[in-house]
């Protein structure tokens, strides 16, 4: 949803964005293989070695439940993401929150973060499933 105040950020469905950065690419990279997570790497302007960075980030993101991200993509934009999991636990989704950064103060990013997961976990309940997800 567009917001009303004259500074915003808008992500127009179908938008393509890397998954080397970002909230969201913590949360959906929580289990992915290390074959997988070098090829995302080997898209990044890292390289290779930006992989130990995106397992960090990720594992990180997998403990504390939500993923921050702060000017990773786009300079200015802060961005809080939660998992969405399949019947069998596994990450199939991310759901997130993002704007610009001065709207985005800690207390602000823990209650998103909160508010996001009771949203994700009544996608979860319903059953959601994608169909690259595992089955489970």
């Amino acid at each position: 949803m567009e917001s009303p105040h004259p500074l915003r950020h808008v992500v127009d469905v179908g938008d393509e964005q890397p998954l080397w950065a970002g909230a969201s690419s913590k949360i959906l990279l929580r289990d992915v293989s290390d074959a997988l997570l070098r090829r995302v790497a080997l898209t990044s302007p890292h390289g290779e070695t930006h992989m130990a960075r995106l397992r960090e980030r990720s594992e990180e993101a997998g403990k504390r439940g939500y993923a921050v991200s702060s000017s990773e993509w786009d300079e200015g934009l802060t961005a809080v993401a939660v998992p969405v999991l399949g019947r069998s636990g596994t990450v199939i989704a991310s759901l997130s929150l993002s704007g610009p950064s001065q709207r985005f103060p800690y207390e602000a990013v823990e209650r998103f973060a909160a508010e996001l997961n009771q949203a994700a976990q009544l996608i979860s309940d319903q059953g959601f499933t994608h169909p690259l997800s595992p089955a489970g």
